[in-house]
């Protein structure tokens, strides 16, 4: 599969199934404080929770829109602002992305476990001890499970979180493989570019970001932190870098304006229109993000607006991962 970076990413609920208690509460103890898990004793139970109805379709159903003119053509089109209101939802984080089942249960096995679970891009690993290792190859090779993991090694939960967190990358990806079709009639490069998506890890590292939102206008990613606080990232491409040049030029910009997007030194962002100034009149100042190349075999620059103003209503209090971690009941 050809290297992309998925459209969003935002933190998801991972399920972890088995029957033995004394296990789950020790898990519960290690696992990372700010993952939202739900740690089911009784199958069924995590069955029930698994394949109840979701209050809210999933993103990749509501981002299209379908048009009929008068001849009665359909099109269909996707509307990136609804990427972005995203935010706005705090079940998105509610989302099962990950199932961790242990094989040998007495009331059903890990495998008539995972044949019960509706949702189709829902990742399943499998817990195994040695007798069940076997088994798990054989359901893996079948591709009934994404990975199994040796329940019996003294490095189990290590391997665990590495799992996890494999498998939350293939859930978007997998989950996003319809809106990046739509994109790949028009697509912003830079979502297939290896040497973005390493800056886009390094920055998410550096400003503890735990998830990001496609946007454009100009393109690049909405980010946010746990607390809600956000950052937006610009990834400029020649063309748009042209372009700023030519309205710079047109809207008579101080000479160390054209000299320092020439030099690819700053990004224009337009947060102000262009349109409601006079020539001469435009703030620059206040629409100019240092710029930093990125090396390798795109032609990229990137820029980083702290705290970027608001396009949309957003209330971190209400829909933050924060917010939502308060509401989350881990033991069930």
């Amino acid at each position: 599969m050809p290297f992309q970076i998925a459209p969003f990413f935002h933190p998801t609920t991972v399920i972890f199934v088995d029957d033995n208690e004394g296990f789950l509460r020790s898990l519960d103890l290690d696992l990372p404080v700010n993952w939202s898990y739900r740690l089911f004793a009784q199958p069924t139970d995590a069955i029930v929770f698994l394949n109840r109805p979701s209050t809210l379709p999933p993103l990749v159903d509501r981002c299209f829109r379908t048009a009929v003119d008068c001849h009665g053509n359909r099109s269909i089109t996707l509307d990136m602002s609804t990427i972005e209101q995203e935010i706005n939802h705090l079940e998105r984080f509610n989302r099962t992305s990950v199932v961790m089942i242990d094989y040998s249960m007495p009331l059903m096995s890990g495998l008539e476990f995972c044949a019960e679970i509706r949702d189709p891009y829902v990742q399943k690993a499998m817990l195994t001890g040695v007798a069940d290792e076997k088994t798990a190859v054989q359901a893996f090779n079948a591709r009934l499970i994404d990975r199994f993991v040796p329940k019996t090694t003294e490095h189990s939960v290590n391997d665990i979180y590495s799992t996890i967190e494999e498998l939350l990358h293939d859930y978007f990806t997998q989950h996003t493989a319809r809106l990046m079709n739509t994109l790949a009639l028009d697509p912003p490069a830079f979502l297939l570019s290896h040497e973005v998506g390493r800056v886009l890890r390094r920055i998410t590292n550096q400003h503890q970001i735990v998830e990001y939102y496609l946007v454009d206008q100009p393109q690049g990613f909405l980010m946010l932190r746990a607390d809600g606080s956000s950052l937006r990232l610009l990834v400029s491409d020649r063309p748009h870098r042209a372009q700023a040049l030519a309205d710079a030029q047109a809207m008579q910009a101080p000479p160390y304006v054209l000299d320092a997007l020439r030099n690819e030194q700053y990004i224009l962002t337009y947060a102000d229109n262009p349109r409601d100034y006079r020539h001469g009149d435009y703030p620059w100042e206040d629409n100019l993000v240092a710029a930093t190349a990125v090396r390798g075999q795109g032609d990229w620059v990137i820029g980083i607006v702290q705290d970027p103003p608001a396009d949309i209503d957003f209330d971190a209090r209400r829909c933050s991962y924060n917010a939502f971690l308060k509401t989350v009941k881990k033991y069930r």
